[in-house]
């Protein structure tokens, strides 16, 4: 089914009809595409789904000026890229909180009699090397993003991921007698 002639820009208006052999001609095509990159029948028939819920809300003022086939294919492959970085956000969000969680279950509190614990973890912070101290006060007491303190501060992502990395690992030795 050819809805668009190859080298030709051609206006496609989307009837009932037209929407539904659409559909059946391209649903499973574009599944078989999506499930490449997202590795899960489900996902990639969620976002297939999702881009003909799209088409058809939208049909009376969408205007399709290329090939119908290349249009499709590229709203799946966005919808794709919209899934795996949320599921790269989601991922990096709850390693994090797996984190907290152990450093919370961790806590005992009765074993350091007299001790002001938040004046010994303000402490252990400030004995933090001055650029992963400045990093670890952005993503832990501002509550900012990698992405963003990496906007911030002019440096990778990577860069803060590490510094990140540097700041818990000396907080955790400096602070293990809290543990």
């Amino acid at each position: 089914m050819n809805w668009a002639i190859p080298g030709k820009e051609v206006e496609i208006s989307i009837t009932r009809e037209r929407f539904d052999g659409i559909y059946i001609a391209y649903f499973s095509r574009l599944c078989r595409f999506a499930r490449t990159y997202v590795l899960s029948d489900e996902a990639a028939e969620n976002i297939v789904q999702n881009v003909f819920m799209f088409l058809w809300e939208k049909h009376r003022i969408i205007q399709i000026r290329t090939n119908l086939s290349a249009y499709l294919y590229t709203l799946v492959k966005n919808k794709c890229i919209d899934y795996l970085r949320h599921k790269k956000v989601d991922k990096d969000y709850r390693a994090e909180q797996a984190l907290n969680l152990a450093a919370l279950e961790q806590l005992d509190t009765g074993l350091i009699p007299g001790e002001d614990i938040e004046e010994t973890v303000m402490e252990a912070i400030n004995n933090l090397p001055p650029k992963c101290r400045e990093i670890f006060i952005l993503s832990r007491v501002e509550g900012k993003k990698y992405s963003k303190i990496s906007q911030i501060l002019g440096i990778s992502v990577n860069t803060v991921e590490n510094q990140m990395g540097i700041a818990l690992r000396k907080l955790r030795k400096d602070l293990e007698h809290l543990i």
